[in-house]
């Protein structure tokens, strides 16, 4: 039985819950110590308040400023952020660039910003990452339920077992729980007793000790406000009835706070249900709460004995400032590093979210698509409430696209997991191959639609969309070719994902033929194909990139290719290696850039060259001596590419030094011995068979045959040892010696 004196303190406290609690508050904690078990106290909440008739939804711009003191040590700072569910959608998320290196990592229900430096010679100025929130509030109808029939949380046994500090495997909290419960049977009369009960407790202030753990607030009948949403969710699991703790903000307008709030979810029928027994919210939440993260964990953590403070700065927003900040340019410093970016229109994002979603849409598309195509598929959406996510890269180089593509999908990832649709559109397989990006971070969209539409093979789409689908595992993955026009795509899309269509009746009023791909089409493949398929699902998985092994398979087609220029065609070149890793780096950096790379390195090598012919030393010194020459240009070409935003120029160091260095001395050699003119020659002719090679991989769509088709190699060789077994004339020698046989065949 209660006592006399926690009788009193009950009925106390139960005439709070239905009225009113008062302002009280506890003091924050610096970081380091447990800084996320800090309280924010709301002003008083009524528990039995009825659900309004519209929804109250809010905008707010949050920023967490993180500063670093000075160490020689490496430092790391990690930080949980928030991500976007039924209630709070995340709109945009800005981290200005800094000396540390910024990484997101996903770790269950959490999503983790973190910082990294080998070392911080000096006061670092601050960290930010910042963000835009909108937020509603949520009234959920707890379920009458038994608890035999309440089915398992979507977490499993997390959410039932016990820790550290919530007890719910000890005895007092059991014998408690079931005291308070009595003979209920409902979760619903379950969760009510024992939401009672801890709203009942004081909140810690005077003098009284400070007890954060649930068996501890059990025990003294009082506890702040994480102390007491652990006690409820011990209760909670005690009782059988899954439950959770979850950590956020409490959001007002123009204020700076470095502590956290707390409250209870608990898995009631179908849907986690909150509850806050401090502020009095049952099964509801305001729209000023923000939820950051899901279990027991500390907002922030970091390495040990590093300098180190922070703070948050909130302040909301209208829903017109924010389409206002939608359509001007981004502060300088800001998102943009640099002063000048060359790049910039070919990389381009754009949002529209609406007000009340019936489903979201990212589109991708490494193509120019025109203004007047987006805002006629943005004012559809419009129409039929769809909320959109536009992502683009166009670039000459493949690799640049699909690069630029993987970037994009990796910072927008949020958005991508939780759309009902990925529309993608691309020039061959750069598309496809960026959304492999989704498997190297485990994304499994069940409930997803992806629809690719690009100008590759249909038997390449088959195979590596079997390996997309192993990956992400999609509700249903359509392949499109030859490429639709996008208007037509989307509104196929759109009649399959809203008005329930079926996507291959939806494509016939179209014209489209699309290929469904389905875990029986994968079946289907043959053995040999099967292991391909998993082989390079099981690297992507292992965040082994694909386009690595593709250079790697290509590299062999690029040296038959020379082979045949050289010994069919009969083309000089500087060497036979030279040509293919320069073809290779050219596939890299596309044509154009490629050109104008080689162009620098080979001419400013020549001239310096030319001035090491007067110290006269020996070959092997002078070649060291002009890899480390060209090595200053490859350094001075990146950072001119990061300076100006050229994407090209970073990677110039894909141009080996040894190689360039050997055509420059070939070309001075040349020059030296055959003239000027020879020399020229050779380096046009070398540059001609790296331009066929380009082209023969890059429009053809090799890279993806012998990637889906790796046993091509054997043929490669073949063709190789055939040509290897030719000793007639090539034939350019044909044409010049054409004169010749002609006149010998008059003279006879």
């Amino acid at each position: 039985m209660l006592s006399v004196s926690r009788c009193l303190i009950a009925a106390s406290a139960l005439i709070a819950v239905v009225l009113a609690y008062g302002p009280l508050g506890h003091a924050a904690k610096p970081a380091g110590d447990g800084g996320a078990d800090t309280s924010v106290f709301s002003p008083s909440e009524e528990a039995g308040q009825k659900k309004p008739e519209k929804p109250t939804i809010t905008y707010w711009n949050v920023t967490v400023s993180l500063d670093v003191g000075r160490t020689d040590a490496p430092a790391s700072v990690r930080m949980l952020v928030p991500i976007s569910d039924g209630r709070q959608s995340i709109l945009s998320r800005e981290v200005p660039p800094t000396s540390f290196t910024f990484s997101e990592d996903v770790v269950g229900a959490n999503l983790f910003a973190r910082w990294d430096a080998k070392r911080v010679r000096k006061k670092q100025g601050a960290l930010e990452y910042s963000f835009t929130a909108r937020v509603t509030d949520r009234w959920v109808d707890i379920p009458r339920v038994a608890i035999a029939d309440n089915p398992p949380a979507p977490d499993g046994d997390a959410s039932l077992g016990a820790t550290s500090t919530i007890q719910a495997d000890a005895p007092e909290l059991i014998e408690r729980a079931g005291s308070l419960s009595r003979n209920a049977v409902r979760v619903d009369e379950i969760a009510w007793s024992l939401y009672q009960y801890t709203a009942s407790f004081m909140r810690n202030g005077g003098t009284l000790p400070d007890a954060n753990d649930a068996l501890s607030v059990l025990r003294a009948e009082h506890g702040n406000m994480g102390g007491k949403a652990r006690l409820l969710t011990a209760f909670l699991r005690a009782s059988g009835v899954p439950a959770r703790l979850v950590g956020g903000l409490r959001l007002q307008d123009a204020t700076r706070k470095r502590s956290t709030i707390s409250w209870v979810e608990a898995w009631l029928g179908d849907a986690w249900v909150p509850f806050d027994p401090t502020a009095g919210h049952y099964g509801r939440l305001p729209s000023d709460y923000l939820a950051l993260y899901y279990g027991d964990l500390p907002l922030l953590t970091h390495t040990a004995k590093l300098e180190f403070e922070y703070d948050l700065l909130i302040h909301q927003i209208t829903r017109q400032a924010l389409l206002a900040e939608e359509t001007e340019p981004p502060a300088s410093g800001v998102t943009r590093a640099r002063e000048f970016d060359w790049e910039t229109e070919r990389v381009r994002t754009f949002a529209f979210y609406a007000e009340d979603p019936v489903a979201s849409v990212v589109l991708i598309s490494d193509e120019v698509i025109q203004d007047a195509v987006l805002e006629q598929i943005i004012a559809d959406a419009r129409e039929r409430a769809i909320s959109i996510v536009f992502l683009s890269a166009s670039f000459e180089s493949r690799y640049f696209r699909e690069n630029y593509l993987q970037r994009l999908i990796a910072n927008n990832f949020g958005a991508i997991a939780e759309s009902h649709l990925l529309l993608v559109t691309t020039q061959d397989e750069a598309g496809l191959h960026a959304l492999l990006q989704l498997g190297e971070q485990r994304a499994v969209l069940r409930d997803a639609r992806i629809v690719v539409a690009g100008g590759f093979p249909q038997a390449v789409g088959r195979v590596l969309g079997s390996v997309l689908f192993q990956l992400v595992d999609p509700g249903e993955l359509v392949l499109v070719n030859p490429r639709a026009p996008l208007l037509s795509l989307w509104k196929m899309a759109r009649e399959n994902l809203v008005d329930g269509r079926p996507m291959a009746e939806a494509a016939s009023v179209w014209d489209i033929e699309p290929l469904v791909i389905r875990q029986g089409d994968v079946d289907a493949l043959s053995r040999w194909r099967r292991w391909i398929v998993g082989a390079w699902a099981e690297a992507v998985v292992a965040q082994v990139p694909l386009q690595a092994i593709n250079l790697i398979l290509v590299l062999p087609i690029i040296a038959c290719i020379v082979v045949i220029f050289r010994n069919v065609i009969g083309l000089e070149t500087f060497g036979t290696f030279a040509p293919v890793i320069v073809s290779l780096s050219f596939l890299i950096t596309g044509l154009t850039w490629g050109l104008v790379i080689f162009a620098v390195i080979v001419g400013l090598g020549v001239i310096m060259r030319s001035a090491l012919q007067w110290i006269r030393i020996q070959l092997v010194t002078r070649l060291a001596i002009l890899i480390a020459l060209v090595s200053v240009m490859m350094a001075g070409l990146t950072v001119g590419g990061a300076y100006l935003g050229i994407g090209a120029l970073l990677n110039v160091s894909i141009f080996p030094m040894v190689i360039m260095s050997n055509v420059i001395e070939n070309f001075t050699t040349t020059q030296v011995e055959q003239g000027t003119r020879e020399a020229l020659r050779l380096t046009l002719t070398t540059l001609l068979v790296c331009s066929a090679c380009y082209a023969s991989i890059e429009y053809t769509g090799l890279q993806s045959w012998i990637l889906s088709f790796p046993e091509m190699l054997i043929g490669v060789i073949v063709l190789e040892v055939v040509i290897g077994k030719w000793r007639g004339l090539r034939l350019l020698e044909y044409a010049r010696f054409y004169e010749l046989a002609r006149r010998g065949a008059v003279n006879q």
